[in-house]
């Protein structure tokens, strides 16, 4: 007797599967219910997550401001990744307790990472990753945490290891944005587009000027100008992190400087730098060395007033006090190779006189070359051309040595020329008199060493007169009787056959206050020499700043 295959329930029958078959059906059934427990486990685990992102959110934040004393941190955000074994960080917010307002820093995002390369090579460190950290400071802000950092000069890893407790490998920060302000109306100085990368940053402890990290950083200065950054770093010296680096400054507008320069009565108002050099800064060594220093198109007044005096006098001491820190310090080195100023303006204003009066130097041509502040870097060098008030051609030349005990140097300078005229409101503010026509020349010579200076200043005038019908017929009787006088007096002053009035004051003596930086003491020494030989008889009128 014969089946027939032909019938359905005989053909489909599942007894007439061979074993094989019916193992295959099993296991896909199997693979089936694995996958929906899968699934399952998924779905629960990502509910759960859900709800595991706020509390790990409020521990992190808990985290960070226990770590930072000073601070209060916010995050808007956590996002756990439990496949990667990443963090997620959104929108932290840091405030200063002291000035909370504006909020210090605002991080767009902060991921945290394992490291899987150096996991590879049996290393558990952790990455970085700072999108968008915009950092603004204010004064207040910025004495603050002059003061706070040696209190929590350790935190800052401590709070990245509290977040994500793994030892840091390596940080990384994206589109950074820092601005400064000095005071609510003055404009704001900003760093934007800071791109930061900083390798080797585990906990690896290295002698001293050792650097074991590789960073790099760069950043856009002041909308136009461009800083480079390249070296290497210890993040964990003591007490200070260190680091070692070639930097690179390029077209630094330097008139976004003037809210800074202000404070010290420098109006700075046009100029550009570019520099290239080399920084170690570390606990053992501190070494600024820049290659070249290039300045051009600068235009820069010191603005005296009778307000601002105790202001300068402080800032004279501060100058001076750092200078004698700086000279010839054992871990300081301070240095130029060459440095040059082209096509610059720098000028003294004097708001305190009736009438005031502004001395200028035009068309700068400045040469400098190996300034330090150590001797056995050798001397410092500098050369000046110019033209006094835009009229006269002037000429420097000095040579400076780093000061021991007092300042130590040699300067020569020349004016040739000058049209007297320009110097009508200085003549005014001290004599009370209008040059109507003649030259003015000067030359002077002096060094300075172990206290004593020695020296001349010898000005010259030709055909100068005081008196001229035209330009003082607006004046009154007695000023035009003054001036006859003073003319009268030149006249008997002339001691050559071509017309020229001249008068030597010597400078030779010694230096009242060993302790004054070399420049105040240039600056006292001309303004004293200045007074006593160029206006000799024009004292008449002379009205003494108190």
């Amino acid at each position: 007797m014969s089946v027939r295959t032909d019938d359905p329930q005989t053909a489909y029958s599942p007894n007439s599967f061979p074993a094989a078959s019916r193992s295959k059906v099993q296991t896909r059934r199997m693979w089936r219910w694995a996958v929906v427990a899968c699934a399952a486990l998924i779905l629960v685990a990502g509910l759960a997550l859900r709800f595991i992102d706020e509390p790990l959110r409020v521990y992190a934040e808990r985290q960070l401001n226990s770590h930072l004393a000073g601070y209060t941190f916010h995050i808007g955000a956590l996002d756990f990744h439990p496949i990667g074994l990443s963090v997620d960080l959104e929108n932290v917010i840091v405030l200063q307790d002291t000035h909370p307002d504006p909020p210090l820093a605002h991080i767009a995002e902060w991921h945290a990472s394992i490291h899987w390369k150096a996991l590879l090579s049996g290393r558990l460190v952790s990455d970085h990753i700072i999108d968008r950290p915009v950092l603004h400071f204010t004064r207040p802000q910025a004495v603050q945490e002059l003061k706070e950092a040696p209190a929590h000069k350790e935190s800052w890893q401590e709070a990245l290891f509290a977040v994500y407790p793994l030892q840091i490998n390596e940080l990384t920060i994206n589109d950074g944005d820092v601005t400064y302000r000095e005071n609510p109306a003055s404009k704001p100085l900003r760093l934007t587009s800071i791109q930061v990368r900083a390798e080797n940053i585990r906990n690896v402890r290295s002698k001293p000027l050792q650097y074991p990290s590789p960073v790099q950083i760069e950043a856009i200065v002041f909308d136009g100008g461009r800083f480079n950054l390249n070296g290497r770093a210890d993040f964990l010296a003591e007490p200070s992190m260190g680091i070692d680096a070639d930097i690179v400054l390029r077209n630094i507008n330097l008139a976004d400087l003037l809210p800074l320069t202000a404070q010290r009565q420098i109006q700075l108002t046009q100029g550009s730098l570019t520099a290239t050099g080399h920084v170690e800064l570390a606990p053992a060594a501190q070494e600024i060395r820049l290659t070249s220093l290039n300045l051009h198109d600068v235009k820069a007044d010191f603005v005296h007033a009778v307000r601002t005096k105790p202001q300068e006098q402080r800032t004279a001491q501060q100058v001076s006090q750092t200078a004698a820190k700086a000279a010839n310090h054992p871990t300081l080195l301070l240095r130029i190779d060459q440095g040059k100023i082209e096509r610059s303006e720098f000028g003294f204003v004097n708001e305190a006189t009736s009438p005031s009066y502004r001395m200028f130097i035009s068309g700068t041509a400045m040469e400098l070359e190996n300034w330090s502040n150590q001797l056995s870097e050798g001397t410092a060098r500098v050369s000046l051309n110019g033209m006094l008030m835009g009229s006269g051609a002037m000429k420097i030349a000095g040579a400076f040595r780093p000061e021991l005990d007092s300042p130590d140097f040699d300067l020569s300078v020349k004016v040739i020329k000058t049209q007297v005229k320009t110097l009508n409101r200085l003549l005014r503010a001290y004599g009370g008199i209008d040059a109507a026509g003649g030259l003015f020349s000067l030359f002077s010579e002096m060094s300075v060493k172990n206290g004593t200076v020695k020296g001349y200043l010898k000005p010259l005038f030709k055909d100068v007169t005081f008196y001229d019908p035209q330009q003082d017929r607006d004046k009154g009787m007695l000023n035009r009787i003054y001036e006859k006088t003073i003319n009268a007096l030149a006249e008997i002053l002339k001691n050559t056959p071509r017309d020229e009035v001249a008068a030597k004051t010597d400078l030779s003596g010694t230096v009242d206050n060993p302790q004054a930086s070399t420049w105040e003491l240039v600056l006292t020494l001309f303004q004293n020499a200045f007074f006593d030989a160029v206006l000799p008889g024009l004292e008449g009128k002379v009205r003494h700043e108190d």
